[in-house]
């Protein structure tokens, strides 16, 4: 017999939810399957679901009816006989209706109530009647613990007794399944030691993102609460409770904790070697980094610094690799562990002395600003490139080299060179007093007049009487 794919078409509160079944030989298929409503509420007066199922076969159907039964895998049981509508009954329609209906008693429980058809046979085909087998319900929303079936509920409750908590991770995770793995395997077990502070949400999950872990304490004085934060404030047995609250599905859910509270963690500090001067002449340059002393964790231990200039230097397992001059800053600090505290931060500056380079710049005591403007030529010992800025640029102005004389007065000009990785920067400042009166610029014009042309220069130039500006 062949595998066929069969389109099942099912329909619940008009709502069109298309299913794909891999079944053998040349079974009857569901076109359609509807339900009248799939959320009841036994405090409202209807409780009444009518159900409808289409069958297929092209050799016709044989039943005059099948059962649909509905659970909740518990107390509660119900079925309805769906029967055949063609009337009279016609055994070779190849597309025949069934229907029936079930009123959910008001003794019921709430909860989800899954549902089953036990199908229907096709006619004889070749000797043969093939079965659509058991009919169970598809998916029909996201609701989690309820993704399947007829919602029953009352007064709005559907009262679900679902594991919306998850947790902790300090303890067995035998059955426990977390969504963000990563996140809760992967937490140290807290420190349950005066003075610390345990946010609950780190080491318990909520199954149910809208649902809200909550974190109380019935011993104040050994652990209070503030929040979703617990204080561990004095030494003795901390009891407290991790729970979720009743909502529209979900049955409160709750976990009961004790720990032993004991004495704080032990301060300590760090001994750093300091790190000299270091030149800048040969860089990079690579150092071995020293032994780090802290108090209490061991005897000796290696703290790793930190870079907190990176352009400058840069810290590998055991060494300080020195690429540029300037301030390399490091920070050290020992996390501790169940025992002593953190340490504090502990900063060590170094210096990363660059090459002096001078800058020699000279320019004359006065100067007529009728000249317009004057060449710059600072030099460096370094012989790399110079940037030059005006410090009174109402007097005078930069264009690249070119200082350009724009009025009487005192003008200052800086000669600046940046520096590299391993030459300082340097810059040197020259004065000079404008004098003179300012010549004004003169430029020429094209005029026309039909075919004669005539150029024309001055201060303000302008075209004669019958000539045009030519464009």
């Amino acid at each position: 017999m062949k595998l066929k794919v069969i389109l099942i078409g099912i329909i619940f509160s008009s709502s069109l939810i298309n299913l794909s079944y891999a079944i053998a030989g040349d079974q009857p298929t569901i076109e359609v399957f509807t339900a009248s409503q799939v959320d009841v509420d036994l405090n409202n007066p209807d409780l009444k679901i009518n159900f409808e199922i289409i069958f297929t076969h092209p050799d016709g159907l044989g039943n005059t009816s099948t059962t649909l039964i509905l659970t909740n895998g518990g107390t509660n049981t119900i079925s309805t006989p769906l029967i055949r509508t063609d009337n009279p009954i016609n055994f070779s329609n190849t597309r025949v209706v069934y229907r029936g209906s079930i009123t959910i008693p008001r003794t019921f429980t709430t909860g989800v109530y899954t549902y089953s058809v036990d199908g229907v046979t096709s006619n004889l085909s070749n000797g043969l009647r093939y079965s659509s087998g058991t009919i169970s319900g598809p998916v029909l929303r996201s609701l989690k613990g309820a993704e399947s079936g007829i919602l029953v509920r009352n007064k709005g409750f559907l009262d679900l007794n679902y594991s919306t908590i998850n947790g902790p991770t300090y303890e067995s995770q035998s059955g426990k399944s977390y969504t963000n793995v990563a996140k809760y395997l992967s937490i140290s077990e807290p420190i349950w030691k005066v003075g610390e502070t345990i946010n609950p949400n780190d080491y318990f999950e909520s199954t149910i993102p809208s649902n809200e872990l909550q974190v109380a304490t019935t011993t104040p004085i050994i652990c209070s609460v503030d929040g979703n934060l617990m204080k561990l404030i004095s030494i003795g047995d901390c009891s407290f409770t991790i729970s979720t609250p009743r909502t529209n599905e979900y049955l409160p859910k709750i976990i009961y904790q004790s720990k032993a509270i004991t004495a704080p963690r032990k301060l300590q500090t760090l001994t750093i070697e300091s790190i000299a001067t270091q030149s800048a002449k040969n860089l990079p340059i690579t150092l071995l980094l020293s032994q780090v002393y802290a108090s209490g964790v061991s005897t000796v231990e290696y703290v790793i610094p930190k870079s907190i200039t990176p352009e400058i230097c840069d810290v590998g397992v055991y060494t300080l690799k020195i690429i540029s001059g300037g301030q390399c800053v490091l920070t050290y600090q020992s996390l501790g562990n169940t025992e002593f505290l953190p340490t504090k931060v502990y900063t060590q500056s170094i210096l990363i002395e660059r090459e002096i380079q001078k800058i020699s710049f000279l320019l004359p005591e006065t100067e007529n600003i009728s000249k317009r403007n004057l060449s710059l030529d600072a030099t460096v010992t370094s012989g790399n490139f110079i940037t030059y800025s005006s410090l009174t640029p109402e007097i005078c102005s930069i264009s690249g080299s070119k200082l350009n004389l724009l009025r009487t007065g005192n003008c200052s000009v800086t000669a600046t060179q940046a520096g590299t990785s391993t030459l300082a920067p340097a810059s040197a400042t020259a004065n000079i007093t404008l004098t003179g009166t300012a010549v004004a610029a003169k430029k020429s014009i094209t005029c026309t007049k039909g075919k004669t042309t005539k150029k024309v220069t001055g201060t303000n130039p302008k075209c004669p009487t019958g000539y045009k500006l030519k464009k």
